[in-house]
């Protein structure tokens, strides 16, 4: 369950920026987005952020995770986009690939090419990783 390395790694973060809050009471909400090709599961990353939480300044705080769909953009002609259905559907339905991306979801980009201009020079500019968007801190002068 690599969620769990994951939470500690962002608790780390909120750890941090409360230490160097003014005033910092407590932790009030964690924002977070997942991207789909992280293979992250959000549901398992909150878990796991809640347990890790206890008996910090960050337990009982909100946890708001946005999952996060990939956006591509081709590296010859500039063009961005998300992929269509009929694009999931290929990949859902050849197993094989399903099962690679599975792994290692970056090669995703070798199974695509540009819908403008037909390029396979492509990059995830979104939806790649996790991020810890915000934190909100509570503090003795107000949030």
């Amino acid at each position: 369950m690599h969620e769990t390395s994951i939470a500690l790694s962002i608790l780390s973060l909120v750890e941090e920026k409360f230490n160097n809050t003014p005033g910092a009471v407590r932790v009030t909400k964690i924002r977070v987005l997942v991207g789909s090709l992280s293979l992250v599961d959000p549901v398992a990353l909150k878990f796991a952020l809640e347990v890790a939480s206890k008996g910090t300044p960050m337990e009982g705080s909100e946890i708001e995770i946005e999952f996060v769909e990939p956006v591509f953009k081709c590296r010859k002609c500039g063009h961005t986009w998300r992929l269509t259905r009929d694009e999931l559907g290929r990949i859902a339905e050849d197993k094989a690939l399903a099962q690679v991306l599975h792994y290692y979801p970056d090669l995703i980009t070798e199974h695509l090419k540009c819908p403008k201009c037909g390029s396979r020079d492509i990059d995830i500019v979104e939806g790649g990783g996790v991020i810890l968007e915000s934190v909100e801190i509570e503090t003795r002068y107000g949030k």
